[in-house]
């Protein structure tokens, strides 16, 4: 078994200091065997931000991994954004944009969906090459055999239930099915600073060739399934219509469980505690 907590969207430069602070106790009291975080680590990509950044990660207590954001590449050095967008975050976070993590259990690949620039009027917006797409095998044969697979990227992968057009990753049905051919378990977004989850059940013919991903409610999830998790935003002062919160995820026996903790204003609490629905208990 092992425990991982997923928090997405720091925003150093626009961050609660109580929230940060009791975040950090809280991973303390909880003592996940990982900590991922889902990119947009700063506001504008500032050295002070990214100096915030780095300092949080260090009183981590748990290893952890963390890919960047739209938000870590800067908005204002457009000489660097174009020549070498992700400078600061290989000097004050970690030397590449996607690593890997693994032990026995479990191992994770990280993708990097931010671009600094596209041919839109909006920049935010992420999105995979074929070949970061095509990598995720080699990658993963890399690391440990047998462990559950888990894919972390900061845009996300499937849109809310509630929300069904919102925008999600370019080549987010391509990366699915690639996931789902690979036997990953479980992918970590966050972007939209909203947390919930679906399941992508697989659907097979009867040569049993995968045709198909079909949602599936998360009360009968099976260890075959892809669990899309989405992570709102941990301490920034930056929400939409949500609390701050980050997520519990439990790993055992080929499936994944999620627990959303919700900051009261007082304290951490799982969201049931909260009196909120969690985001998926499968």
């Amino acid at each position: 078994m092992r425990r991982i907590a997923h928090i997405s969207d720091l925003h150093f430069g626009r961050v609660d200091p109580v929230v940060a602070a009791a975040l950090l106790a809280d991973l303390d009291e909880s003592r996940p065997d990982l900590v991922i975080v889902s990119g947009d680590l700063t506001m504008g990509a500032r050295r002070s931000e990214f100096r915030a950044a780095a300092d949080f990660l260090a009183r981590i207590a748990a290893p952890w991994i963390a890919v960047p954001g739209n938000h870590d590449i800067s908005p204002y050095r457009l000489v660097q954004r174009f020549t070498d967008p992700f400078r600061r975050w290989r000097r004050y976070i970690h030397p590449i944009t996607e690593p890997d993590w693994h032990d026995e259990e479990i191992a994770v690949v990280g993708l990097n969906s931010a671009r600094a620039m596209a041919l839109e009027l909006d920049w935010s917006q992420g999105r995979l090459g074929k070949e970061q797409i095509r990598r995720v095998e080699e990658r993963f044969a890399a690391l440990a055999s047998g462990a559950f697979r888990i894919v972390v990227a900061h845009h996300p992968f499937l849109p809310p239930e509630f929300a069904p057009d919102t925008r999600v990753v370019g080549r987010a049905d391509e990366a699915l099915s690639c996931f789902q051919s690979l036997g990953v378990g479980l992918t970590l977004a966050g972007h939209l600073h909203r947390g919930y989850a679906r399941i992508l059940a697989p659907v097979i013919d009867a040569a049993g060739e995968l045709t198909d991903l079909a949602p599936r409610p998360p009360e009968r999830a099976a260890s075959r399934d892809l669990l899309v998790v989405q992570a709102g935003s941990a301490i920034s002062t930056r929400l939409r219509d949500e609390p701050n919160a980050y997520n519990r995820i439990r790993i055992e026996d080929g499936i994944a469980a999620v627990e959303a903790r919700l900051w009261t204003g007082d304290g951490w609490a799982s969201a049931e505690e909260a009196g909120a629905a969690a985001v998926a208990v499968p």
